[in-house]
């Protein structure tokens, strides 16, 4: 990954910090250990293991795998996505999470507002 890369996706994880923050997720920083020692982009909204995209392409199958990859000690996964050409964020994650009579496997994809409502409602 070239320079440019790396710098885009340092962007994107301020900026998602940046929103974890506004919605009262004050613990929410860059996991700047990530490169050295492994895990997940965003620490501090525990149970959440946050992994940040910025991509021209999507390729959300392989960045679901590296999620769930990096979700360890009971952590639910959580993909946050930009998508290319918009000013949206999508974010995805396991249908159990939602309703934990839900299969586990399956996941369900959200806009990053209605992941707030529901991140909110998890950790009250």
């Amino acid at each position: 990954m070239g320079a440019m890369q790396r710098t885009k996706g340092a962007t994107y994880e301020r900026t998602i910090v940046n929103k974890l923050k506004e919605h009262g997720f004050t613990g929410a920083e860059r996991n700047l250990m990530q490169t050295a020692k492994g895990g997940y982009d965003i620490v501090g909204v525990e149970p959440f293991a946050i992994e940040v995209k910025n991509h021209k392409k999507l390729n959300i199958n392989a960045w679901w795998k590296q999620t769930t990859d990096q979700a360890t000690d009971g952590l639910i996964p959580v993909l946050i996505y930009h998508i290319p050409n918009t000013s949206r964020s999508m974010v995805q994650m396991p249908l159990s999470a939602v309703n934990e009579t839900l299969d586990s496997n399956r996941t369900v994809t959200m806009d990053f507002e209605d992941f707030i409502y529901i991140a909110r409602e998890l950790i009250a």
